[in-house]
């Protein structure tokens, strides 16, 4: 009779907890690199014909902070930035909360030198977290270590691990990507 009463007592107290808990925020932090590194292109040829259009770039969101001093991406930065291979095309750092792909607000991804990139990144929840990426990448063209003028596309979705590094890849530019539950107070917007 006692268990009986206490797993009642138990689920009606369960919707109540669940109800009062705040959404689930997250850190995310952002570091694309392009690679000069001839040998890992494999000799394939793109064509401009193929790159699709950005979805909803010109709605996104641009985050306004770079990667936070502590983060391991940012060490990550000062590292690939020192090396005469990579050039930091874009480091970026928000915080939101996790909602399914139709409520995310996608967010901005440019550079400012080195080349042109632009594109979006999505981090949404199902079943899973995932990241989804549309990046553009086209090198610039005073670049002499780099050998074609693209433009080079990345566009993938996939489930992430949290609390890791995440590594996209292309050719020609790569994405770190780590997403982290996040401690803090909740900013004003990414």
């Amino acid at each position: 009779m006692r268990r009986i009463a206490l797993f009642v007592a138990t689920l009606s107290l369960t919707p109540l907890a669940s109800a009062a808990s705040p959404p689930h925020l997250y850190e995310v932090d952002v570091l694309v690199f392009a690679n000069h590194l001839r040998k890992l292109d494999g000799h394939e040829q793109w064509s401009a014909e193929k790159i699709s259009p950005i979805k909803g770039f010109h709605k996104a969101l641009t985050p306004s902070r770079g990667l936070p001093a502590g983060s391991q991406l940012a060490v990550a930065e000062s590292i690939l930035a020192r090396h005469p291979h990579y050039t930091i095309l874009a480091a970026r750092s928000w915080v939101q909360n996790a909602v399914s792909l139709r409520k995310t607000k996608p967010i901005r991804i440019t550079s400012r030198a080195h080349g042109r990139l632009k594109g979006v990144v999505r981090v949404f929840q199902w079943r899973l977290l995932h990241v989804a990426l549309d990046l553009h990448y086209t090198p610039a063209a005073t670049s002499t270590l780099s050998s074609a003028s693209g433009p080079y596309e990345l566009q993938e979705s996939r489930p992430i691990a949290i609390r890791r590094t995440n590594y996209f890849d292309q050719p020609k530019f790569g994405v770190l990507v780590r997403v982290v539950p996040y401690q803090g107070s909740v900013p004003a917007q990414p």
